[in-house]
């Protein structure tokens, strides 16, 4: 009976330490009850209590249209984590325009928020073999664009990323190798 009494006892104690319209005032101690982290609200009570904090909402980026490569660089050297969006992750297979799916030895996606006039969608990317998406401060380190055999795609270039603008031989030699087989594509030009 006693463990009851004591189990009782803690209840109403925690669901008397967060009562309605207290405003977040411990009501059993007379203190500040903890809150929420920042960036987040206060929204009603969890089971045990404590209160339910419920993330901000997130608003929309705004989405800037950038025309040149010269300026996609200026940009992304002076906003060197802008939010990636990674379409065909390491290992997965891409056409390029062509017929045939080539598996991926790195990652490819896309700046959601910077758009290209080219195509009206966000600027292609490519990271580096030896690095990932989630490392930070990706740098434009090289440029892949398309020939004119088919003009459709002129302008819809390819930059590739590489964390503080640092690579390896392996990684110019592996791209180097990926492309010689995409007909579509000029020989890389790096930085």
């Amino acid at each position: 009976m006693e463990h009851l009494l004591k189990k009782w006892h803690k209840y109403i104690i925690k669901e008397n330490a967060y009562a309605f319209g207290t405003f977040g005032v411990n009501v059993a101690a007379g203190k500040p009850s903890k809150p929420c982290p920042q960036g987040q609200e206060q929204n009603g009570f969890n089971y045990d209590g404590s209160p339910y904090c419920r993330p901000e909402p997130q608003l929309p980026q705004k989405k800037i249209k950038i025309k040149s490569i010269e300026k996609l660089h200026q940009y992304l050297r002076a906003n060197p984590n802008e939010p990636i969006h990674i379409d065909v992750p390491r290992g997965s297979a891409k056409a390029f325009g062509t017929t045939k799916d080539n598996p991926l030895p790195f990652d490819y996606g896309e700046w959601p928020n910077i758009i290209n006039p080219a195509d009206d969608m966000g600027w292609d990317l490519i990271i580096v073999p030896s690095s990932s998406p989630t490392e930070s401060k990706l740098i434009p380190v090289g440029v892949i664009k398309y020939n004119n055999i088919k003009p459709s795609k002129s302008g819809n270039d390819k930059i590739i990323l590489a964390p503080g603008a640092i690579y390896t031989r392996d990684d110019k030699e592996i791209l180097e190798d990926f492309f010689k087989e995409v007909p579509l594509f000029h020989p890389i030009e790096w930085y």
